[in-house]
């Protein structure tokens, strides 16, 4: 069995994303996901896979009780807009097999890092992302530089943004 298939995460969503999703994804250019892996653990073919986070941009649109100056501030020149491009992080996960190997600091430092460099080549504002309204999710984000902007359409989810 491979190290994606051999993957555990608390979340089950996030589980099968990488397992059922994340290929075909990448492979139709709709986002790409990347692996954190123990190099010092490769032993031939065999990785440990330590966790992972999907990048993607897709739209943004702002709901109607955000404010004018948020908007502003968000897509940069006026507040008459209704949606703008951002990146997202689709996707955040680490392997329990592995829960003490690292943490999710140190997955999200990687991710941050993917979107200062698509930031450097193409611009764009903010990250963004989606989590539910868990208080300790929440607080994970917030102590990485997120912070909320609204509830997503149908307020399943929780949209948290991260300004660049």
């Amino acid at each position: 069995m491979n190290a994606i298939g051999k993957f555990s995460c608390r979340d089950g969503d996030v589980e099968s994303f990488l397992k059922e999703k994340a290929l075909d994804f990448d492979k139709r250019h709709i986002s790409r996901t990347y692996l954190v892996i123990d190099r010092e653990a490769y032993i031939g073919d065999k990785v440990m896979l330590l966790g992972y986070y999907t990048i993607t941009i897709k739209t943004l649109d702002f709901g109607q009780n955000l404010s004018k100056s948020k908007i502003k501030r968000i897509g940069g020149f006026t507040s008459d807009i209704t949606s703008t491009e951002a990146i997202l992080i689709g996707q955040l996960g680490k392997d329990q097999n592995h829960k003490n190997a690292i943490d999710g600091k140190t997955i999200m430092d990687y991710a941050v890092e993917t979107v200062y460099a698509i930031h450097n080549l193409a611009g764009r504002r903010i990250v963004f992302l989606e989590c539910s309204d868990n208080d300790k999710i929440v607080k994970f984000y917030q102590d990485n530089g997120f912070i909320f902007l609204q509830s997503s359409d149908g307020g399943e989810y929780l949209q948290m943004i991260r300004y660049l």
